[in-house]
């Protein structure tokens, strides 16, 4: 089983039973050889916990094959087949560390021998736990990661002050590809159809690119049993605030003599507007359909998988952003309460939004002794936005954004005693149209990229040296004074990443990562003129703008000892030629109404951060947790703040672990409090209202397995004492307070 790193060792104890045998077993962590406590061993009839040093043992078995459920809080559950002819001893050896149900970072590492020591990831239990849609409710627990929102239902990750261009999201090894330039614009993915979700630091992310600055979110397919079997599995979730709902269904299957996987998935997901503690966020209102099929074949050294995927979002902009004029702009924006405020509904109206994405994938892999691993893949994508304004009718969107992507990747990868080379390239063929108001305009853009890796690991250390090439060749079409002008730009350069770790000792692990980096300027950022709708905003782009280049830093000790876990992480980057969104201190009134205007501007910038995470077990049954992200961005060629940077925030919880009570097993009980501080490191002239005070709000769950059942639930409580407040984070912090009290439950249940 490819999720268990099981080693059985068999004894006799003594002479041969004639009908009946005794199972004892240790279960260990795979990566420390350290016990187990608390571990759920299931066979037959018979269930109990494993003690204190991860022993257990079963008396009075029939002779013959037997099948072992084990269950560990932080580990996916897993079915162990062994036959038994005598009492026997088996020693089981759980990856717990790569399915920690409380954070992820993976370092740069993409070597296979030691890939079970480094990479932690979202697994596909806890995505499943969280009811994740969207890739804010996969990561909503991983320190160091914010949002940018826009209202109730778009978040969009921040990664060391770090979003949308600057972040890669990657679909198992292909870029997804939208209008992800937009602030406002989340990625057009369904976390419930992957396997497992990973955040990526240093220099192995450069096989996806050169510009991803901050970090890449990689989603990757679940990794069919090798043995034949089918699987329904259930998901739905209810909500209070929002009045919604979502239902989820994935179907597995996996024919060993055919050597043939298939996987279904669809998801559908519903909520009415959004409450304050006050009053009603009019038209927020969200729907979510997606669907997927997932298909893998094996031959001899062959492997192929092909995919197809249906993503379909329609949500609801905020009555009270859009203003008919200047007076009433001026008013919202000093308001604390919307303009317009009326009862709760599901429909949406204008002004909203409505995207689609349709991916289709081939991927073929080939596995020599002589030439290693062979991976090729084409991706075709094709990602349409519309947006609905008060200006026309229901059915006509005032601007139709369709993008095509088509994406080639080809890489190899070979192992040579403690080295390992990875090198690959890659093609892109991008087309993008409009119609309606000019937003942005046609354009035609190529890319093309090739890149190089060199590990080498060691029991004390592991380093890895990355080297990329990225070019991209852009034609735009726009009319200007009815005049159609075609324009054309190329942006290449180089991006190099050094990174690794040194183990000092069994408790203490030291990371490092050195890096320099290059981004083109995004097509809104040369082109943005006029309207943004979901922003609620005018913007406007600039063709001066020049190529970014970063420079980073960043490192981290990590500590493990008993029952303390510390984890720090500080770095600092510099950029030449920063771009950035920046508030004119402006407002403008058009046709469609009256709005704030930003600019694209150009700088030199500085961010300067750290990420603490300390983790501490009280007992067998209670821990306690603190995370704290830190971070300072200064203009430093003007000496000004820079704007749209999180302010510092800390997170405690305290939790008790669940094994068997009250019908509840492998379970916890979390009670979390979290402190935003207001955001003073803001330029007074620039923006339309002042930052917002800072804010507590509190938290509550319970989630837990029924009996010996696959039945898992949780319920809980956000915003527990229903607190009204405004995160700096969020575009409409102008208009309206954030979500208040929201009463939830999941469950979930495999057939």
């Amino acid at each position: 089983m490819r999720k268990l790193i099981a080693m059985i060792v068999l004894m006799g104890t003594g002479q041969f039973a004639l009908s009946q045998v005794t199972i004892f077993g240790i279960v260990q962590d795979s990566a420390s050889h350290k016990p187990l406590p608390n571990t759920l061993i299931t066979l037959g009839n018979n269930s109990l916990i494993a003690n204190e040093k991860g022993e257990f043992s079963i008396p009075n078995l029939p002779l013959g094959k037997h099948t072992i459920y084990i269950h560990h809080v932080g580990c996916n559950a897993v079915y162990l087949d062994v036959y038994l002819n005598i009492d026997t001893l088996i020693t089981i050896y759980l990856p717990h560390h790569l399915h920690s149900l409380t954070e992820i970072v993976t370092r740069a590492n993409t070597h296979k021998n030691i890939h079970v020591h480094l990479e932690e990831e979202v697994s596909q239990k806890k995505l499943e736990h969280l009811a994740a849609v969207s890739i804010a409710d996969a990561l909503q627990d991983v320190n160091g990661v914010h949002f940018l929102r826009t209202g109730t239902s778009i978040a969009k990750p921040l990664i060391n002050g770090m979003h949308s261009d600057r972040i890669s999201i990657i679909n198992d090894d292909n870029k997804q590809e939208g209008q992800q330039w937009g602030r406002e614009h989340a990625p057009e993915i369904d976390p419930l159809s992957a396997g497992s979700l990973q955040l990526l630091k240093g220099a192995s992310t450069l096989q996806f690119g050169g510009d991803a600055m901050g970090g890449v979110i990689r989603l990757l397919p679940a990794i069919f049993d090798d043995s034949s079997y089918h699987r329904l599995s259930v998901l739905t979730k209810l909500t209070t605030n929002t009045n919604g709902g979502l239902i989820g269904v994935k179907y597995d299957t996996y024919n060993e003599k055919m050597a043939l996987g298939q996987r279904f998935v669809v998801n559908i997901k519903r909520n009415g507007d959004g409450q304050t503690p006050i009053y009603t966020l009019s038209n927020t209102g969200f729907h979510q359909r997606s669907g997927s099929y997932y298909g893998l074949l094996r031959r001899a050294k062959h492997e192929w998988s092909w995919n197809a995927s249906y993503f379909e979002q329609k949500l609801g902009i905020l009555f009270s952003s859009h203003s008919s004029n200047l007076t009433d702009l001026k008013k919202a924006l000093a308001s604390d309460t919307p303009l317009i405020i009326k009862p709760f509904t599901y429909t949406i109206a204008s002004p909203s939004q409505q995207i689609y994405h349709y991916t289709a994938k081939l991927k073929w892999k080939y596995t020599s002794n002589f030439l290693g691993e062979i991976n090729t893949s084409y991706t075709i994508q094709n990602n349409q936005r519309r947006e609905f304004d008060n200006h026309r009718g229901k059915d006509e969107a005032a601007l139709d954004l369709n993008l095509w992507t088509h994406q080639f990747n080809s890489w190899s990868v070979k192992s040579v005693h403690q080295f390992r080379l990875h090198f690959g390239a890659m093609g892109e063929w991008q087309q993008h149209t409009f119609q309606g108001r000019y937003f942005i305009p046609n354009y035609v853009r190529y890319k093309s990229g090739i890149f190089a890796l060199l590990t080498l690991y060691k029991p004390r250390y592991f380093m890895e040296a990355g080297l990329r090439y990225d070019n991209q060749n852009i034609s735009t079409f726009r009319y200007q004074k009815d005049v159609l002008l075609n324009e054309h730009f190329r942006y290449s350069g180089w991006s190099a990443n050094w990174s690794g770790w040194v183990k000092v000792n069994e408790d203490i692990k030291t990371y490092f990562s050195l890096a320099t980096r290059m981004r083109s300027p995004a097509i809104n950022e040369l082109f943005s003129d006029g309207l943004h709708h979901g922003s609620a905003a005018l913007e406007f782009g600039s063709l001066t703008l020049q190529k970014e280049r970063v420079y980073s830093i960043s490192s981290a000790v990590h500590y493990i000892h008993n029952r303390l876990r510390f984890q720090w992480e500080p770095y600092v980057h510099y950029f030449q030629n920063f771009i950035y969104l920046k508030p004119s201190g402006e407002t403008q009134l058009s046709i469609r109404g009256a709005f704030p205007v930003f600019n694209y501007v150009q700088t030199k910038a500085r961010f300067l951060g750290s990420d603490l995470d300390v983790q501490y077990r009280l007992n067998s049954h209670w821990s306690a947790q603190c995370m704290a992200s830190f971070l300072y961005v200064k203009d430093i060629q003007n000496d000004r703040y820079v704007y749209g940077i999180p302010s510092q925030r800390i997170k405690g919880e305290l939790k008790y672990t669940i094994i068997d009570k009250m019908s509840l097993r492998n379970g916890n009980f979390k009670l979390g409090v979290q402190y935003v501080a207001r955001q003073d490191r803001v330029e007074i002239d620039e923006d339309f209202a002042g930052s917002p005070p800072s804010f507590v709000l509190f938290h509550t769950e319970i989630g837990a397995y029924y009996k010996n059942t696959p039945l898992y639930f949780s319920t809980g409580i956000n915003n527990l004492w229903n607190t009204s407040y405004r995160d700096y984070m969020n575009r409409y912090r102008y208009y309206a307070d954030d979500l208040g009290r929201d009463f939830y439950i999941t469950i979930n249940y495999i057939f």
